[in-house]
């Protein structure tokens, strides 16, 4: 894999080098100047970037997580299990936040106002090595600079800042441009596994997207440079892809055990087949609705041509909508590249293009791209602005280079956008923004004009620099309308409302002196700010609850409250991302550990059984649940789930007061626990739920120690019982018993349950990311790859260029 390369003289490589030095440095200034000027009242004048509009409310779904690992690894170490989340959750595929995010090692104080700064920083990095990217592939200065800022102040880059996904992605997917593009052009793959494992460490899904992204580019970009024939770059590409597996390689000890924890999802499982949207097309060529493509033919302009946060009127959300806003002069400038490309480039690029279209126009294949499992534009549109930008900043660079433009297709290009901005529908129907779209209609003219005098009196290069000015005055405007949406202001989080109110107050009082004890806090009212209601508060205050917020919630904890009918199963889709828990199911949430209630609605729970009024903190009300179960309750009958699931709710909720239940799968073996007959139902139906409560407590674990991850106790059972633990069932947990490795099982269609013989036991739960050592050794294999491939073959050979 050697391969002969010459090198310049000494001399000539400082020069080159010291070129590099100061274009970085010049770069870095003008990324970070606009930046500045972009985000100046988030920097000055108290602005967080904490919105409020449900398309992309980062505040109730990213901040609450961050808050969360920031306790975590000050209190438990290396994100593992967590309480906070529903009824507890493996948080492992958070890990990688604790390097994209560098917010979360703050105190949780200082998140807030960190998050601009760490927004700030991955827009410089982002910048800098597309920057690079683009020096590399051979553009000039001013076309490299600005071809960074377009993309570090891209709609998809502004539009969430605290919604950080887009930001990881941005800077993640650069990389990996760049590391590929140094190992296609020069040979040196030494960047590209560090670029997969970073990627990967986004999501495990994110090393499909990388693949997607890198199957596109690398052989287009070595038939773009070496010809057709796969006998000349073949090789090399299939180096390249062997190097990409190291990079795998490099990730697993992470992304294993994330995949087993997302694949333990409604959403990854496939439980649920649509997670996002209508449901997908059956047909390949199905069309969408008017709005869509009015949308896609006119956020290009303009992320907010068609209105902005919750004034949206395009399809679907501000947020889902195709983002694919970089800059006006890429729609000016990139049907320009095929006229100055070769035949062999212009093929290139139009399959560059139709890889690009192709999902916008067919939805069945942006459908595909996820699975069928949403609609999402999301990472498209990332890879559309990579290909637009890299297209017309090509041929901007060529303009600056005295390659002349062609003015029949800066005309016709001209009056296509016009024809696109003032489309013939009804003004009020379309939604359209009359100013943006009278702006951008000014900014192309501009452009155009600029471009056409500068090549009629051969002035490209001033002309290029003017036409970068104005077209970076339009982004820096339109970026204002995008990031100055509705926020919250640091005064707000000095205020006694949102997730500085008097919960607060109400969770010192009931807080546990004795760390060694669990018992779960129901909160009847979200705290946060934002438009849609917060289901994570238990992550931001640190308590444990029932309700949760994710696009990842337990499996087996959804499969629980759709058993108990906690949740409907007519619109799981949105109840399995936004669970309510068991939330105003007072008997469930009892048997659940509930000790304590803190509402806003005190009637509702005043003259209820087995509630007393604490304490008020103004509007807010403690109540103490008298009836509290601890966790761990022993059963010596089961039930079967196949009759479980016949029955009618209320009577559900009563059995488990009585007996496990127990799945066809999930039997104790070695283990005589009695199954329930008609006669004990019938027994049951006598028994009041207070005496039933207070037999689980005569027959409850008395706990000697709690952690997150760590849970040890006593119980005696007269009978072989289940010791059920009222927390969802992973493959993580794992069980002692009287110090011999246990048994655990899947109990009441997703809990946790515990089997053990009649006696007297020490028993202890203790949880291990599942596949944990198998991804450490893939990941220790991976290394010891790269350090001998690095110091035997550090370069792919490449064939001579054409």
């Amino acid at each position: 894999m050697i391969g002969a390369t010459g090198l310049a003289p000494a001399p000539a490589r400082r020069r080159a080098g010291a070129r590099n030095c100061i274009s970085y440095l010049l770069a870095a200034l003008a990324l970070t100047l606009v930046g500045i000027v972009i985000f100046h009242k988030f920097l000055l004048l108290g602005k967080l970037p904490l919105y409020l509009d449900i398309g992309a409310d980062s505040l109730n779904d990213y901040y609450p997580t961050f808050v969360h690992l920031s306790d975590y690894i000050r209190r438990e170490g290396f994100p593992s299990w967590s309480f906070s989340v529903g009824m507890g959750q493996s948080i492992f595929y958070l890990a990688g936040d604790l390097i994209w995010e560098p917010v979360v090692w703050l105190p949780k104080r200082l998140i807030s106002d960190g998050l601009i700064f760490q927004h700030l920083l991955k827009t410089l990095i982002a910048g800098l090595i597309f920057f690079r990217f683009l020096q590399i592939r051979g553009l000039n200065f001013c076309s490299s600079l600005l071809g960074s800022m377009l993309l570090g102040f891209s709609a998809y880059m502004c539009m969430g800042s605290c919604w950080v996904i887009n930001a990881d992605e941005v800077v993640g997917f650069s990389f990996l441009l760049f590391a590929a593009e140094i190992a296609v052009s020069r040979g040196r793959w030494f960047y590209l596994p560090f670029a997969i494992a970073l990627v990967g460490l986004i999501t495990v899904f994110h090393l499909f997207l990388a693949a997607i992204l890198l199957i596109s580019y690398v052989p287009g970009r070595l038939i773009e440079t070496h010809g057709w024939n796969p006998r000349t770059w073949g090789q090399p590409a299939i180096q390249i892809g062997w190097v990409c597996l190291i990079g795998v390689g490099l990730a697993a000890v992470i992304w294993v055990s994330s995949l087993h924890c997302i694949l333990n999802t409604p959403r990854g499982s496939g439980t649920i087949p649509n997670f996002a949207f209508a449901a997908p097309p059956t047909r390949i060529f199905h069309l969408e609705s008017l709005s869509y493509y009015l949308t896609a033919a006119l956020r290009p302009f303009s992320n907010d041509i068609l209105g902005s946060g919750d004034q949206f009127q395009g399809w679907e959300n501000y947020f889902e909508a195709p983002a694919v806003y970089c800059g006006l002069v890429t729609l000016l400038m990139w049907p320009q590249v095929f006229i100055t490309a070769t035949r062999r480039e212009r093929i290139v690029y139009g399959l560059l293009l139709g890889v690009i279209l192709i999902p916008v126009i067919f939805p069945w294949f942006r459908y595909a791209l996820w699975f069928f499992k949403g609609g999402y534009f999301r990472t498209l549109s990332l890879f559309s602005i990579f290909g637009f930008i890299v297209l017309s900043m090509r041929a901007f660079s060529a303009y600056q280079e005295q390659r002349r433009l062609n003015y029949r297709v800066l005309g016709g290009t001209l009056l296509a956008l016009m024809g696109f901005l003032y489309l013939p529908i009804l003004f009020k129907r379309a939604g359209i923004d009359p100013s943006i779209r009278q702006l951008a209609a000014i900014t192309l003219g501009l452009l155009a004009v600029t471009l056409a005098v500068g090549q009629f009196f051969n002035r490209q290069r001033v002309a290029g620099w003017i036409a970068a000015l104005i077209g970076l005055i339009n982004l820096v405007y339109f970026d204002g309308l995008t990031v100055n949406r509705p926020t919250l202001h640091k005064d707000d989080l000095r205020k006694r409302v949102g997730y500085n109110d008097q919960t607060i107050e109400a969770l010192l009082e009931v807080r546990p002196a004795n760390e060694n004890c669990f018992f779960r806090i129901n909160k009847t009212w979200g705290s946060g700010l934002a438009n849609r209601i917060s289901y994570n508060d238990a992550m931001i205050f640190g308590y444990y609850g029932t309700m949760s917020y994710s696009s990842f919630n337990n499996l087996d904890y959804i499969q629980f409250l759709l058993a108990t009918e906690a949740i409907p199963a007519d619109n799981l889709a949105t109840d399995a991302q936004w669970s309510t828990g068991l939330l105003w199911e007072p008997l469930l949430s009892t048997f659940a550990c509930e000790k304590f209630l803190i509402t806003q609605l005190p009637s509702r729970f005043a003259t209820a059984d087995y509630y007393e009024l604490v304490n008020r903190y103004d509007d807010i009300y403690i109540f103490r649940n008298t009836a509290f179960v601890p966790l761990g309750i022993s059963f010596d009958r089961s039930f079967p789930e196949e009759g479980f699931s016949q029955m009618p709710k209320w009577a559900k909720q009563r059995t488990l007061l009585h007996a496990v239940v127990i799945g066809g799968g999930a039997k104790a073996s070695n283990l005589q626990i009695k199954e329930a007959g008609p006669d004990e139902l019938a027994q049951w139906r006598d028994i009041s739920d207070a005496d039933a409560l207070a037999s689980l407590r005569l027959h409850a674990l008395r706990l000697t120690s709690f952690s997150e991850t760590r849970i040890a106790g006593s119980v005696s059972v007269d009978h072989d019982s289940v010791l059920l633990f009222q927390m969802p069932f992973d493959d993580g947990w794992h069980s002692s018993v009287d110090g011999k490795s246990g048994q655990i099982i899947r109990a009441d269609v997703g809990l946790l349950g515990v089997p053990l013989p009649a006696g007297v036991h020490r028993v202890e739960l203790f949880y291990s990311p599942p596949f944990l050592y198998l991804g450490a050794g893939v990941t220790i294999i991976a290394a010891l790859a790269f350090i001998v491939l690095s110091w035997r073959w550090p370069r792919i050979p490449l064939p001579v260029a054409p």
